[in-house]
């Protein structure tokens, strides 16, 4: 293998490919031609000698070794976006993108006033969110982002990320203001006979204070929760709850901002179904560590958010 026929341009093409798993988004997301993007794949096939993407019914799957070296692809571009922050890091003149994963409460909360700070100093940089539902570091270890906004812990066989506290962790319960619990105080025995909605993120089976109403006895196997709505994000359910008797259990800014929604209300979780859920932390790879660009990001997250901040 001659190093000399690789063009990081086309590297950087075939980053945005092995992402993006399709031409016409690659396409779009470099400005460049469809045709363009196709050419640059057709040479780092021969390049690699490998298929690297493979068109199944519904767009395009990565080959084993597309898979393999993904990870090596994401290194050596995150190493020389690095070295071209070294040189010439100028807030007014930088056109990097820095890109988050996150769920919806958390960049709702947290990334407008992050955004607009954005905006002020650095007008020619590009703020790329990613909200799909997956495992949450996921991307934060392939080097497909910069950071994670997330209240989960990385796991443990992962000794190369590291984590600023942005803020603690609240939650309500949403729910339509026609509800029969709306004008009642709540309790855990009354909650017990109310049918729910689950949120799963990460395939959860049960909902976050399921074994809560199991140690006071409320329910068993035989007797469980309701639990007829099931959801693989956030963004439905306001609308659900708006319509319908389920009762959602969502992060506080989330819960109170759908409740721009007049048929809707937030009602504090009973004492006896509190569960600590600690705190949010912004997480970034060592591969960032010293990346001028990703020090100064977190220096204004620092600025906007400290340890003091509670997200109630």
């Amino acid at each position: 293998m001659n190093l000399a026929q690789i063009d990081l341009n086309l590297l950087y093409v075939l980053k945005h490919l092995l992402e993006e798993k399709h031409v016409s988004n690659t396409a779009l997301a470099l400005n460049m031609s469809q045709s363009s993007v196709s050419r640059s794949l057709q040479k780092m096939r021969v390049f690699f000698d490998d298929e690297l993407l493979v068109r199944k019914q519904y767009g395009y799957e990565l080959t084993s070794k597309a898979e393999s070296i993904k990870p090596d692809i994401m290194t050596v571009i995150a190493s020389l976006e690095k070295l071209a922050h070294k040189q010439s890091f100028d807030l007014a003149t930088i056109t990097s993108e820095v890109r988050f994963y996150g769920l919806q409460p958390q960049f709702n909360c947290f990334m407008p006033k992050v955004i607009a700070k954005v905006r002020k100093l650095a007008p020619n940089m590009v703020v790329s969110l990613d909200s799909t539902p997956k495992r949450h570091f996921e991307a934060l270890i392939a080097g497909e982002v910069h950071f994670s906004l997330s209240a989960h812990e990385p796991p443990t066989s992962e000794q190369n990320i590291y984590r600023m506290k942005v803020a603690n962790r609240t939650f309500k319960l949403l729910m339509n203001k026609q509800h029969p619990l709306a004008d009642q105080p709540l309790t855990a025995e009354k909650l017990a006979s109310c049918d729910f909605g689950q949120i799963s993120l990460q395939g959860e089976k049960k909902l976050p204070f399921d074994h809560k109403f199991q140690e006071l006895g409320l329910i068993s196997s035989k007797k469980p929760l309701s639990v007829p709505v099931h959801l693989s994000n956030f963004s439905s359910a306001p609308s659900i709850a708006a319509e319908t008797d389920i009762i959602f259990y969502l992060p506080t800014p989330f819960a109170e901002t759908a409740c721009q929604n007049p048929r809707l209300i937030t009602r504090d979780v009973p004492d006896g179904l509190q569960i600590g859920f600690g705190c949010v932390y912004l997480y970034w790879h060592k591969r960032f560590h010293d990346d001028p660009m990703c020090v100064w990001m977190r220096s204004l997250f620092k600025e906007l958010y400290n340890s003091e901040k509670t997200l109630a």
